[in-house]
């Protein structure tokens, strides 16, 4: 679930949400679909109520889940766009009409279902109801775009530039780590999450000997130490985020595995679901690679993303703080 920032967005055309699209899911879409779900709100002016990405192949098969994520989102409206080259048009207009259809089963009502090539400035859209064709203004100066900018967010150029994000980097010997522990001795815990909390507040970047020791605690600790790590969201989402990939960049296994999903759980909470997605995929592979088990945490915050619940939703002992939020994306690719 992403939220680039607490202000609404409102929608105006549908030139200017085809624009917005880079920002409201963090990367300009490729071949994908993207549902915009809608609310109305007092003034009765439509709201942006989450945003669902697919990529294209799979919209057919997502569509029955992208519908009841539609539900828990109390929408009552949509706006189904297909970005897709022309090779994949007709699979994914395949998609946009298979969940324009569940949409409609489940009572939310399909604003409009729109098509482009590629969402750049000066490609053209069409509307897929009335034939209608436009042209997409800038979408890096969308009013969307200079929120997320304003936020301190980047709006990547591809979703893979998002996946590099959480790839490892060059491994921390454990012997760091190790070092470390015999050097604080019975203040090795209290000292390594009162050094990384220190690290958040300042947006730094922590230091391998940091890192290394907060990979021994995700390794074998009780939860209570993860779930301690948790509540350095207090400091902002967005630096615990950071702090955090960079420590799983160093790590392997079960500590990697571990670090990723506090990293995506901050992700979810700040309501970048694209990077939270991501962040829990890489997790299950750095678990997988390694020949150990996914660590339970990390499927139930990926079923529950998936699914579209609200972080506050979550069933976890280790929340931080209610999300006032009212704008969610969620990134779904094809399993």
């Amino acid at each position: 679930m992403s939220d680039p920032t607490t202000s609404r967005v409102y929608i105006s055309s549908a030139a200017s949400i085809v624009a917005a699209l880079p920002a409201m899911i963090g990367f300009t879409p490729h071949n994908s679909i993207v549902v915009i779900l809608l609310a109305s709100d007092t003034a009765r002016k439509a709201l942006v109520r989450a945003v669902i990405r697919s990529d294209s192949a799979g919209g057919q098969t997502s569509a029955a889940d992208i519908a009841a994520a539609a539900s828990r989102q109390h929408a009552d409206s949509a706006i189904v766009i297909a970005v897709a080259e022309p090779s994949a048009t007709v699979q994914a207009l395949d998609g946009v009409d298979a969940i324009s259809q569940h949409l409609t089963q489940v009572g939310i009502d399909v604003h409009a279902a729109l098509h482009t090539f590629e969402v750049i400035a000066g490609a053209l859209f069409s509307d897929l109801g009335t034939g209608h064709v436009g042209t997409i203004p800038d979408p890096t100066i969308s009013e969307v775009a200079a929120a997320q900018v304003l936020s301190g967010r980047v709006i990547e150029s591809t979703r893979d530039a998002l996946v590099h994000r959480f790839a490892e980097g060059t491994e921390i010997p454990e012997s760091v780590g190790l070092q470390a522990a015999v050097r604080l001795g019975d203040d090795f815990l209290a000292v390594t999450f009162e050094e990384l909390a220190a690290t958040v507040y300042a947006r730094e970047i922590p230091s391998d000997d940091v890192s290394a020791r907060v990979g021994i605690t995700l390794s074998g600790s009780p939860l209570d130490v993860r779930d301690a790590y948790l509540r350095l969201a207090v400091y902002g989402e967005e630096s615990a985020l950071d702090v955090m990939t960079h420590v799983a960049r160093g790590l392997r296994g079960t500590a990697r595995a571990q670090a990723l999903t506090i990293a995506g759980y901050f992700a979810y909470l700040g309501g970048d679901g694209a990077s939270a997605g991501i962040a829990f995929d890489a997790a299950q592979n750095a678990a997988g690679t390694a020949g150990e088990t996914v660590p339970s945490f990390t499927v139930l915050l990926d079923r529950a993303l998936r699914a579209g619940f609200e972080p506050e939703d979550c069933a976890s002992s280790s929340r931080t703080r209610t999300s006032s939020r009212n704008r969610q994306a969620l990134d779904c690719p094809d399993e």
